[in-house]
């Protein structure tokens, strides 16, 4: 990179550092935290689903944070970053509690120095506190305070006015009126990191919050009995948490009107005569936590035969148990292991069933500045959804559009050193694969390898820069860069390469086929754009578009036949061009169903896949449905026969179609 825009680059970073950044719940900052990040602290979810662009992470009943009902992470599918965080507290603080901890109400149209909220109105007609310097908004239902909405701090004029969405569910869940153990240490329990710390003791994913200059203590709401310094006088109470109960900042509640008051939604200033329960002690953390995921699929794949042109079924009734070990014996060190069953009753390898190790890491600590997770573990790099050409540490996904990645983890040691004033991070990898030597009777031999990559947020935007070196192949070097523009959300992938994971092929003009030798630096590139639509308030429209060329591809249906009987094809890199178009519509309720059309091609052949998804979420049940067809020219990628012509390969019958269910469960 030449030196002054190296230069150039510095600068706007360390400017970009210096503004400030959004407010951070349990180490967790929304616009800079990971999904891995989100994962590592917080385990297995109850629960995933698609929302608006983006991976919505749902933790409720058990695997709740401790002081809520539940908690949603939305990751954003191209950055793979935490877009928006929807907290339900339990107790819900009050209104009063709220101001103390974050500020009070804004003055002067909104221009205050310290901290403070605009009072607005939601989508749903109903009251809520914004924030806009934190990037929170507190929503209210009724007049009770239902869920706290955490975003990336709002930086341009046109993010400062614009209308928070309100969480998806907006009655929240009740909480159990047993204690239950918490999943993190008693110190964690706040529902923001409400007391200032020095840059030192602030852990990686926490930034210390600026204190309200009209409290001289700021408290920390928490399920556990706290002692809150009064403003006035000093004493200390505990009574500060009560579920949705406004105060009147003595310490005792208010007097609340009238009986003959006309009943409705309770205004956010008027008090309401509850008592404080008694807050419970705190609970020791949860050290070690069992559970699993059930995945159950039955597919009926329709083809017509080669052999007499008839139409023939064939059924799969596939089964898969995921069982996990999560160990969190303090704060800053945890070990998850997931073992893996694979059964079904009529594939003939299947039958048998098949046990794998798809996890077992350990992360740690150190300094509060370095992050390590060593072990088998799921990586994944690159904002496309199909072509992700800069995941140089992972085999292409055989079936992107299924609703389960069948890919185990990887076997590395990962070391994350995060920049909180930068929005940057740094990671590096050190890999080892076990392969076959081809010698038969020989024992296999490891290849090791590495890997760097480095990200960066400027904004809506992120800039991702990645190199990979493995042993007996050149490095490649890959560049990754996600935009959001209003409704618009874009992203492009670049990977400069020297070789292939395959041999590769070119035919002769007799008609042979020779093996091709990589010359020079070649590109395989992706990039996509999506828009985000919305029909009044129930539905939700997201349309995509996606692109993929691949300088190593070809476009001759000969040696697509070729590579099938060397065993070189690799779906969905073969060609050289290929093309996305997807609609998903989602409507809003508490099943949160979700109809998906995509349309997928090789565009050098051409031949294509059409594909109808439909899929719906309640509690611990996740289902969903789909039916395919391929089209376009026969003998093409997606509706491949071989030619006989060119090898001997057993004849093959022609798809026409298939469709399927799927059920997952969590355990």
């Amino acid at each position: 990179m030449p030196a002054p825009l190296t230069r150039a680059l510095l600068v706007f970073c360390l400017l970009l550092g210096g503004t400030a950044g959004a407010e951070v719940w349990k180490q967790v900052r929304p616009g800079a935290t990971t999904e891995q990040q989100v994962l590592s602290r917080f385990g297995e979810p109850t629960r995933r689903h698609s929302a608006g662009g983006a991976r919505v992470l749902t933790y409720d009943a058990d695997s709740a944070p401790s002081g809520t009902v539940r908690a949603d992470f939305h990751v954003d599918e191209r950055t793979q970053r935490l877009r928006r965080l929807d907290v339900y507290p339990s107790p819900a603080p009050s209104r009063e509690a709220v101001e103390r901890m974050f500020g009070p109400a804004c003055q002067g149209g909104g221009r205050a120095k310290k901290p403070c909220h605009e009072v607005r109105l939601s989508a749903t007609n109903e009251p809520y506190l914004h924030y806009v310097a934190r990037g929170l908004a507190v929503f209210f239902a009724r007049g009770e305070l239902q869920a706290l909405t955490y975003l990336p701090a709002a930086r341009a004029r046109q993010a400062r006015i614009a209308p928070v969405e309100p969480p998806l569910m907006q009655e929240a869940p009740t909480a159990s009126p047993e204690p239950r153990a918490s999943t993190n240490t008693p110190a964690d329990d706040g529902l923001a990191q409400a007391t200032p710390t020095t840059a030192s003791q602030a852990p990686s994913e926490t930034v210390a919050v600026e204190p309200i200059a009209t409290s001289p203590v700021v408290p920390e709401l928490t399920v556990a009995r706290v002692e809150v310094p009064s403003a006035d006088t000093g004493s200390s109470s505990s009574d500060l948490l009560r579920p949705a109960m406004m105060d009147s900042g003595e310490g005792a509640p208010s007097p609340t009107a009238d009986s003959d008051t006309t009943q409705g939604p309770r205004p956010l200033n008027e008090p309401e005569e509850t008592q404080a329960p008694r807050l419970a002690d705190p609970v020791q953390p949860e050290v070690l936590t069992l559970g699993g995921f059930y995945f159950q699929r039955a597919d009926m794949v329709v083809s017509q035969r080669a052999t007499d042109a008839t139409t023939a079924a064939q059924p799969y009734f596939p089964g898969l148990v995921d069982v996990y070990l999560d160990f969190r014996p303090q704060d800053d060190i945890r070990a998850y292991v997931v073992g893996r069953l694979v059964y079904d009753p009529l594939d003939p390898t299947l039958s048998t069933p098949r046990t794998s190790l798809d996890k077992l890491w350990l992360y740690f600590g150190l300094f509060d500045s370095v992050y390590v997770t060593a072990g088998r573990q799921h990586v994944k790099w690159g904002s496309s959804r199909i072509w992700n050409t800069t995941d140089f540490l992972r085999s292409p996904n055989p079936d992107p559009l299924g609703v389960f990645d069948l890919r185990q983890g990887v076997d590395m040691v990962k070391v994350n050193v995060p920049f909180e004033s930068l929005r940057a991070n740094l990671w590096g990898y050190a890999t080892a694969t076990l392969e076959d030597t081809g010698v038969t009777g020989a024992l296999p031999r490891a290849r090791y390898g590495g890997a760097v990559r480095g990200d960066i947020a400027f904004g809506t935007s992120e800039l991702i820069a990645s190199a990979s070196f493995l042993e007996r192949r050149r490095p490649r070097y890959g560049l990754d860069y996600s935009l959001g523009i209003g409704r618009l959300d874009l992203n492009a992938e670049v990977a400069f390469v020297r070789d292939s994971d395959t041999r590769l092929w070119r035919s002769t003009p007799e008609g042979s086929f020779v093996e091709r030798t990589v010359t020079g630096t070649q590109v395989q590139a992706s990039a996509g754009v999506a828009a985000e639509l919305r029909m009044g308030d129930l539905y939700r429209t997201v349309l995509r578009a996606e692109g993929f060329y691949n300088q190593l591809g070809d476009d001759d249906r000969r040696l697509l036949t070729w590579v099938q009987s060397t065993g070189d094809y690799r779906a969905l890199y073969f060609g050289r061009t290929y093309g996305l178009g997807q609609i998903t519509v989602t409507r809003r309720s508490i099943y949160e169903p979700s109809w998906t059309l995509t349309v997928l091609g090789n565009l050098g052949d051409p031949s294509f896949l059409g594909r109808l998804d439909f899929g719906f979420v309640r509690n611990n049940v996740n289902v969903a449905a789909f039916v395919e067809a391929p089209f376009g020219a026969r003998g093409g990628e997606f509706r491949f026969q071989p030619d006989p012509s060119v090898a001997a390969l057993p004849a093959t019958d022609l798809g026409m179609f298939r469709a399927g269910m799927s059920l997952r469960l969590r355990l």
